[in-house]
């Protein structure tokens, strides 16, 4: 095999070695958003069953505020891993090229 065909070889090895990371990650990506999804459809639901247990608007207030910190610390936290997971993706890029 002459020297130009083994380094076809091996820099298609490397672009399916790259598209088989790319693959995995925006996986990671795609069900990291399936969760936050389901996290924030269960958080709306507890919003829902605190907010029909409220009898008057005073408390519905009351509650519906102080379940503000875990909705901001949840907001933050997948924001987080979601940019972890953006940053990982495009570091293999990065490195590839």
């Amino acid at each position: 095999m002459k020297l130009p065909a083994k380094l076809s070889l091996i820099k298609r090895a490397q672009v399916e070695h790259l598209l088989e990371e790319a693959i995995d990650s925006v996986g990671q990506i795609a069900m990291h958003e399936a969760d936050a999804l389901d996290n924030h459809l269960l958080a709306m639901r507890e919003r829902w069953v605190v907010a029909r247990k409220a009898r008057g608007v005073g408390e519905l207030l009351r509650d519906q505020f102080d379940l503000l910190p875990a909705t901001r610390l949840r907001l933050a936290e997948d924001h987080e891993l979601r940019l972890k997971l953006w940053r990982g993706l495009a570091r293999r890029f990065n490195s590839a090229a």
